[in-house]
């Protein structure tokens, strides 16, 4: 009930049933034998029935965004009567709005997406109108929000691998950004388009991605001079994305050298900072290195260059990062022969960030390879074969 924003009587309403019969189902008083009654109670939640009857599938409901909130965020991104209309409070709006998107660029990189997911849709369309409705500096700050809501809603959808959802977000994000004129919002803005074009096993998408990277960058770069540390991190974080993309394209050469772009832009930074919260700096340069070599296949390479971080650097970076690095590191053991080695990593990640492991189809595609090469005659380990049925994979 919570997840839906329903209070016991509005639950009770839908249910036709009282308050005080909510009350005992929650304390354990009342049970609920009867799948008449639990058909019903999924049909109000708007979840799967097997959600409340099966218990692996009911955990991985409770760590993962399902289809109800990623719904919501679908229809956010495809309203438009936020694009007009009353700011509200106007100016004493805009404080709270910030409170709001701070929140959820924080909960994201906890890895708290269902967080994000609840918090988005309404902060999207107050937003929205705001901008629209406002003029002046407070319309500028609008403006500044709605980019990094942007942003977030652009995130969080390519983590469920939502591609077009995040194209979505990605796309009316640069409109906003362009009005701005500001390019430390037009390059953190394009960054998500490129990883928007990245979607899938394209090489021409690949190719477009690379493409946008060097004519962003080329229009970043007179600015470097005197550039702020946001600035600066736009402009790194391009080339990161860059780097993967020559890395899905089996480009080792442009890969390396759009990292080394991106180490020189970190040196400039002069640390790991988390401005416009990119976690650009030194250290996110050597865990894209990393992922950038998992992408190639160079298992042994990808734990060579892990080695090279330390756990005091990888602290600095948030928990979204840090279980992101972990899983490719697992990639680069797995791709070395190390299963063992691969596996302690998945699980040291799912005690970090569950909701990372647990909800990621990339992450759910690594975890049945693990599965799946375990020598025959021999079972997965208690806590692998655990985890795996509680994403739903068959053990």
């Amino acid at each position: 009930m919570r997840r839906r924003g329903l209070t016991r009587r509005i639950f009770a309403d839908r249910m036709g049933r009282s308050v005080s019969w909510v009350d005992k189902v929650k304390s354990g008083d009342r049970q609920l034998d009867r799948l008449s009654v639990l058909d019903q109670i999924a049909s109000v939640l708007g979840v799967p029935l097997h959600s409340l009857i099966e218990l692996d599938e009911a955990r991985r409901s409770e760590l993962c965004a399902d289809e109800v909130e990623i719904s919501e965020l679908r229809a956010a991104l495809q309203r438009y009567d936020g694009l007009c209309g009353d700011p509200g409070n106007g100016e004493r709006d805009l404080v709270r709005l910030r409170r709001d998107v701070d929140y959820g660029w924080l909960s994201f990189q906890a890895s708290n997406y269902q967080i994000v997911t609840r918090l988005l849709p309404d902060v999207l369309v107050s937003l929205q109108q705001a901008y629209r409705a406002l003029d002046g500096d407070p319309q500028r700050v609008a403006a500044e929000l709605l980019v990094q809501t942007y942003w977030l809603a652009a995130e969080v959808s390519f983590k469920f691998g939502r591609m077009e959802l995040g194209w979505i977000a990605a796309d009316r994000g640069i409109t906003v950004a362009e009005w701005t004129a500001d390019l430390t919002l037009i390059g953190a803005t394009t960054r998500r388009l490129v990883h928007a074009m990245m979607s899938g096993s394209e090489t021409d998408g690949h190719r477009r991605a690379i493409a946008l990277v060097r004519t962003a960058t080329a229009r970043l770069e007179p600015g470097i001079g005197s550039a702020s540390p946001a600035y600066l991190s736009a402009y790194g974080m391009l080339f990161l994305k860059g780097s993967i993309a020559a890395a899905r394209l089996g480009d080792a050469g442009l890969s390396r050298d759009l990292n080394a772009e991106a180490a020189t832009a970190a040196r400039l930074l002069g640390g790991d900072r988390n401005e416009h919260w990119s976690a650009f700096g030194p250290t996110n340069v050597g865990v894209h290195r990393v992922s950038a070599l998992a992408e190639l296949q160079e298992g042994g390479r990808v734990v060579e260059h892990a080695e090279r971080l330390s756990d005091e650097q990888l602290s600095c970076l948030p928990r979204e990062r840090r279980a992101n690095h972990l899983l490719d590191v697992a990639r680069g053991f797995g791709q070395w022969g190390r299963r063992d080695e691969a596996v302690t990593l998945v699980l040291y990640a799912d005690s970090l960030a569950q909701e990372e492991v647990r909800g990621r189809p990339l992450t759910q595609t690594l975890i049945t390879e693990l599965v799946r090469s375990q020598p025959r005659g021999t079972a997965p380990s208690v806590p692998l074969a655990r985890l795996a049925r509680e994403i739903g994979i068959h053990v």
